[in-house]
């Protein structure tokens, strides 16, 4: 009988896909550009591990197979997930610095 424990971090990271900064980001003279652009690839990064680990456990419960520590790595990672969510939405809800700077606001208003 198979039974299912956790899953370490590096082999899922080691599935995922690479996410990098921006050239904007990383060329712009203002760190929180950089800043902001990075919170927005911690929350997609941690939202593919919490995916992975909740088909893990799909399979698992599909197949009846016991879920020893899955269960606690699924609630733990999905806490952290709050929290980049968090970051993010806060990062969202700041104005971009470029586009006030440009004017854009101005000419959709008229």
């Amino acid at each position: 009988m198979r039974v299912a424990t956790t899953i370490p971090k590096e082999a899922i990271m080691s599935v995922l896909p690479e996410h990098l900064p921006s050239l904007r980001a990383l060329s712009a003279g203002d760190d929180r550009i950089l800043a902001d652009e990075l919170r927005i690839l911690a929350a997609r990064q941690q939202l593919a591990i919490v995916r992975t680990i909740s088909d893990e456990m799909e399979w698992c419960l599909a197949h009846r197979v016991a879920t020893n520590g899955l269960r606690e790595q699924l609630v733990e990672e999905l806490a952290r997930l709050g929290c980049r969510s968090v970051e993010a939405a806060a990062v969202l809800a700041t104005p971009d610095p470029v586009y006030e700077q440009s004017g854009v606001h101005e000419l959709m208003g008229s």
